[in-house]
């Protein structure tokens, strides 16, 4: 067997049922055995990275429910698959959702069932492992989130143009994250000892940006009571990203461009002539080069900064990366505020998944914050988030299904499917859970919501 392939624990105490289960996977798993829960245990103690456990129910001393509980302590993400001739030992409520099995298998089920649920708790596992280490090197270096093929590039870039001196332009739509592109450069380069200045030039008056980029001498304008440092100064050595490049008042422009060419410039109101030495960085989310044809944007100070070009996707085009965000947004938001934790249900976070998001990346953090603070409960259904959007209930013309809004028709639509499966079960909380795929405890929480009475 191959030291690299992937670790399961089988875990019976019955050695025939080992044996079996050794026969049937050691061709491609590493295997570990244990007799007892107890024993389970301390396996996983001894080898955290064992990936899958295949674990019988009921044994004498520790049985499998109370071992899969303590295994899950020493790893969270480790796949339990129970693997019992005992059905009736198996019972949902026990199980809370952090502790719940990634599948359950009858001993009377076929071979090809459990090696199928085997290979699928293996990949699943391995695929959480290689999307932890790909998300938490993106965030601990750039503090950014993104597993995603387009953010892979982007990583790649800033990788790339970090260790240089190279000019870089970055694209993309407002609220992508432009300015975190600029400082993870800044943090990942020679210069991040020192200083990284930001200034967005949008919209801002051509005394204010002049001001705010070389500074002013006291007396120079209306306001200007005393000589102020600017962003050249305070950065040098270090970097400036100017995010909003293309608002840029032309007169600004040809200044800018001094800088660039010699690192030179002089503040407002005076001729003295000041050196810098500063990494400058640009981002726009406009077309520059449309500009230049314009004649609104200098096509030398075009060139200048152009450089190298880092292009930041839209979040609609990197839809597998929504997931984490909402996470990454949940969890800050939630401690910062001292918050209990919050869950969002699958239908609200498919709903965020297939949302266009013209505001991007901030306004997905924005919609998740107000999601939160809307929610009545600690799990964030599909209406709360919905109502972060305006799709609020209408208060008239109830009786018309016509009138009704997108949020009531869900709401309504789940509650007839909540009712038609409890029917199916005779109001079996659990199997109904289980026939909707749904876990029990956010199950429950719906038929609570939705005021279903059980006691009819």
């Amino acid at each position: 067997m191959n030291n690299n392939a992937p670790k399961i624990l089988l875990v019976d105490d019955d050695r025939f049922v080992l044996d079996m289960l050794e026969d049937l996977f050691q061709d491609d798993y590493q295997i570990f055995m244990a007799a007892s829960g107890w024993e389970a245990v301390d396996v996983v103690k001894d080898n955290p990275d064992i990936a899958t456990v295949v674990m019988d129910i009921k044994m004498s001393g520790m049985d499998g429910i109370t071992a899969a509980r303590q295994i899950k302590e020493i790893n969270h993400d480790i796949r339990i698959i129970f693997h019992t001739g005992y059905p009736g030992d198996y019972d949902e409520d026990e199980i809370s959702e952090q502790e719940h099995p990634f599948d359950y298998i009858e001993k009377g089920d076929s071979i090809s069932k459990l090696t199928r649920s085997v290979n699928n708790a293996m990949e699943s596992y391995c695929l959480l492992k290689d999307n932890h280490s790909m998300v938490e090197y993106a965030e601990s270096m750039y503090d950014m989130i993104g597993k995603s093929e387009a953010m892979q590039i982007v990583y790649q870039r800033i990788r790339k143009v970090a260790a240089g001196d190279h000019k870089v332009m970055i694209f993309g739509e407002t609220g992508t994250g432009k300015e975190k592109v600029a400082k993870a450069i800044h943090n990942n380069s020679p210069r991040r000892e020192n200083r990284c200045a930001v200034l967005s030039c949008h919209q801002k008056p051509l005394e204010l940006v002049e001001s705010e980029l070389f500074g002013h001498v006291r007396g120079t304008f209306t306001g200007a009571y005393e000589t102020r440092m600017g962003l050249f100064e305070y950065a040098n050595s270090g970097t400036i990203f100017l995010d909003e490049i293309g608002d840029l008042d032309i007169t600004t422009q040809a200044n800018l461009l001094r800088v660039l060419e010699c690192g030179e410039y002089c503040k407002v109101g005076s001729p003295e002539i000041r050196k810098t030495d500063v990494r400058v960085l640009c981002a726009t989310h406009k077309d520059l080069a449309l500009l230049v044809k314009r004649g609104k944007f200098r096509e030398d100070l075009y060139y200048r900064l152009k450089g190298i070009i880092i292009t930041l996707p839209p979040l609609r085009e990197r839809r597998e990366d929504i997931p984490l965000l909402i996470e990454k947004f949940k969890d800050e938001f939630t401690i910062e505020k001292g918050l209990p934790p919050k869950v969002f249900e699958q239908q609200s976070i498919s709903f965020m998944i297939n949302h266009d998001w013209p505001g991007n990346v901030r306004q997905l953090q924005d919609m998740v914050e107000s999601s939160i603070i809307l929610a009545d409960s600690d799990i964030i259904f599909i209406e709360d988030v919905m109502e972060t959007f305006d799709i609020t209930p209408a208060t008239n013309n109830h009786n018309n299904d016509n009138h009704k809004s997108l949020s009531e028709k869900v709401f309504e639509f789940r509650g007839n499917c909540i009712i038609e499966a409890l029917n199916e079960t005779k109001d079996n909380v659990t199997q109904a859970a289980r026939l909707l795929k749904m876990d029990r405890a956010n199950f429950r929480k719906l038929i609570e919501r939705h005021k279903i009475n059980l006691s009819k």
